[in-house]
């Protein structure tokens, strides 16, 4: 029904056949892209990564974590990043850096301000700043743990 009607809003304002279907292509040929998966950009023993960079100032990324595994770690750069469990469960590291005056810190020679780790469930979202050093278990000795990543493009290592 919303095709149609779609179809039929555009008759109203002369489109003729061929213009129609050009336009219509043109939006399925510009919306094909949004997804986050298709063939993974990092794949290893422990992890599989999924990324798509299709707008223009974030980035959307899915990783999934074998049962017993974990990524290797990462310090964030030049990004916030929000992190959201889509299943499994498991544990998240992260370390904040001490900094000078300036308040939170981005350099590890400088050493630890703070160290936790989180226990992480489906539906879960967190948020982690730029700087920090963040590591993802997986606890689940059969299931995968799958969580998506959004993040401003600037801090994407590609």
């Amino acid at each position: 029904m919303i095709f149609i009607k779609f179809i039929d809003f555009f008759d109203e304002i002369n489109f003729n056949p061929l213009q129609l279907n050009y336009f219509i292509k043109i939006m399925a040929k510009k919306y094909v892209n949004f997804r986050v998966g298709g063939s993974p950009q990092k794949v290893n023993d422990d992890y599989s990564v999924w990324t798509n960079d299709l707008l223009g100032k974030v980035i959307a990324s899915k990783t999934v974590i074998q049962p017993g595994r974990s990524t290797v770690g990462h310090k964030l750069v030049e990004s916030d990043v929000v992190y959201i469990i889509v299943n499994g469960r498991g544990t998240m590291e992260v370390i904040e850096y001490m900094n000078s005056m300036e308040g939170h810190g981005k350099d590890p020679s400088q050493g630890i301000e703070h160290q936790d780790s989180y226990a992480l469930t489906q539906g879960d979202v967190i948020l982690v700043q730029s700087g920090d050093f963040v590591k993802v278990a997986n606890e689940s000795d059969h299931d995968q743990l799958t969580y998506m990543r959004v993040f401003d493009r600037e801090g994407w290592r590609q």
